[in-house]
């Protein structure tokens, strides 16, 4: 295995572990490392040695999760991907919504559980100030980081 191999499998590892599928990971280290800005298809199958299904399914969830995108050539009938120009900010805009819809979820729990007085509504309780927190500091966040990296 090539060093380069070794760091795409290390990525896709590192990527399961946080809730993606490995192949995903996989396909984010390859492109992380091409050479090119237009990466194929075709060059992921082959270079990543999985089948179509596999590559198909995990650059779609990379395309809903804006880490890629996908464009054209013109004058070519391909698609072509690479790293979103844009995924650290697409990447806080996500967390965030997940923020906000998981904090929904729990706000839900509570108030199908209001007139209960137990250790599990206090838990409850807490998530949910948690993720009020979480979504009053992520725009902060994002804010600083934009203006360190203006500065």
């Amino acid at each position: 295995m090539t060093p380069t191999e070794k760091y795409i499998e290390d990525v896709g590892l590192l990527y399961e572990k946080y809730g993606l599928t490995k192949m995903a990971g996989r396909i984010l280290g390859y492109l992380m490392t091409a050479k090119s800005d237009n990466t194929s298809f075709e060059d992921l199958r082959n270079a990543l040695k999985a089948s179509k299904g596999s590559i198909s399914s995990n650059v779609n969830l990379l395309l809903k999760q804006a880490l890629i995108e996908k464009h054209m050539i013109t004058g070519d009938r391909k698609s072509y991907y690479k790293l979103a120009f844009k995924s650290l900010e697409n990447i806080m805009e996500i967390k965030l919504k997940s923020i906000i819809e998981f904090k929904a979820i729990y706000q839900r729990a509570m108030e199908l559980c209001i007139n209960e007085n137990n250790s599990k509504n206090k838990h409850l309780l807490e998530i949910i100030k948690y993720y009020d927190f979480l979504e009053k500091e992520m725009p902060l966040l994002k804010l600083k980081w934009y203006n360190e990296k203006h500065s």
